[in-house]
């Protein structure tokens, strides 16, 4: 009896043993299994660091290239140069014979495009030669008080020596629009009367007058119909003026509308003061100072 009792336990001993042997030869090859999954992560890991860094050198040896093209292709334009200004000139009117007016669009400066409501259309209409033109300036004046533009006086000649003249101002950046603006002062200046807003925004010295832009912003329920404008200086002497956006009926401002009057007046740079007279609902008319109603 004994000794099939210490054969039990003899055998319970060994088959232990042996599942205890199988445990760690389990456990042996899982741990090298995850040890070579931690290399192989630590082996890509790696790999895609590598790849990464020569990437984004790559990518900044690339944008520092462009930079530098960017920077050796951008001239400075230069107004005080006459020639830059003749050169200016000559890249127009090549477009022009190449009927490219969206590229000359690009030309025209913003702030006088957004100021004067300037469109592709009015560039086409104003700048189309039926035969084929070249350029000459004849005159370039500058302010030595205003050192951002020149005027320039161009002539576009065909080939059968036609020619129409124009007056351009040229700014700094390269920039250009089609009327001689010597110079700009800020005014904002504003007057309510019968809820209607008068805001004297911008002047402009010109040829032979100022331009002035002036937004009328009309609250109430009557239209305004402006029938006359006029600039003043002193107390009686009186200038006519000329409309440069728009037609007749942009002298009619409706209710709950606003819009930008763009007027030059004539033969005077600096009015004293600036008069409408506009009919009132009874038909009667009523003239009123803009500016210098203080």
């Amino acid at each position: 009896m004994r000794e099939l009792l210490k054969d039990k336990r003899f055998l319970i001993l060994v088959i232990c043993i042996q599942i205890l042997t199988i445990i760690a030869i389990i456990q042996y090859f899982y741990s090298k299994k995850n040890n070579q999954d931690m290399i192989n992560l630590r082996r890509l890991t790696t790999e895609y660091e590598n790849a990464a860094k020569i990437q984004g050198d790559s990518l900044e040896v690339i944008e520092n290239n462009l930079e530098r093209a960017s920077k050796s292709n951008t001239t400075t334009f230069d107004v005080t140069y006459d020639k830059a200004i003749e050169k200016l000139f000559m890249d127009i009117s090549t477009l022009i014979n190449d009927n490219n007016f969206s590229k000359i669009y690009e030309y025209y400066n913003k702030n006088y495009i957004n100021d004067f409501q300037i469109k592709e259309e009015k560039i086409k209409d104003k700048l189309k030669f039926a035969p084929k033109v070249s350029p000459k300036v004849t005159n370039i004046k500058r302010d030595s008080s205003v050192s951002d533009r020149a005027v320039a006086t161009v002539r576009f000649i065909d080939d059968k020596n036609r020619e129409r003249i124009f007056d351009f101002t040229v700014f700094d950046d390269g920039t250009i629009a089609d009327l001689p603006l010597y110079k700009e002062i800020e005014l904002n200046k504003v007057m309510e009367k019968d809820d209607i807003t008068y805001t004297l925004k911008k002047r402009f010295i010109t040829r032979l007058g100022s331009i002035f832009i002036v937004n009328i912003d009309n609250h109430s329920e009557y239209l305004l119909d402006i029938q006359d404008i006029k600039g003043i200086l002193g107390t009686s002497t009186e200038y006519e003026h000329e409309l440069i956006n728009g037609n007749k009926y942009t002298y009619q401002v409706t209710p709950q509308k606003a819009v930008d009057l763009i007027i030059k007046i004539e033969n005077i740079d600096k009015p004293d003061d600036i008069m409408f007279t506009s009919k009132k609902v009874d038909g009667s008319l009523e003239t009123y100072s803009i500016w210098n109603k203080d």
